[in-house]
């Protein structure tokens, strides 16, 4: 499984030490950013660059056992999205909010 995240091209600050790929793109939000990570061979969580990953590996943990993609919230902001390898399809009506990841 890939933790990935997106930055601006022109963005100064460091890109969080969670990441395991980073993606320059000139958009504003995670939903925007989902086309850039669906040819990924592997599991995929999409996060926000602002989210802070508390506990890396109780969340690979965690996300490796879905077998369908979901939305993940932290209270009702949208932060990311978890891209299942085997359902890539994002219309999977699952949301879910996990304790090591928070804003």
């Amino acid at each position: 499984m890939k933790i990935v995240t997106f930055v601006k091209p022109n963005e100064r600050n460091p890109p969080p030490l969670w990441a395991d790929l980073v993606i320059k793109l000139n958009v504003n939000s995670v939903y925007d950013a989902l086309p850039s990570v669906l040819g990924q061979p592997d599991d995929v969580l999409l996060l926000h660059n602002y989210v802070k990953v508390i506990d890396k590996d109780a969340v690979v943990k965690f996300f490796s056992s879905f077998k369908s993609s979901a939305i993940v919230k932290y209270g009702d902001k949208e932060i990311g999205y978890f891209l299942s390898a085997r359902d890539k399809n994002m219309n999977s009506r699952l949301v879910i909010t996990h304790y090591a990841l928070k804003v």
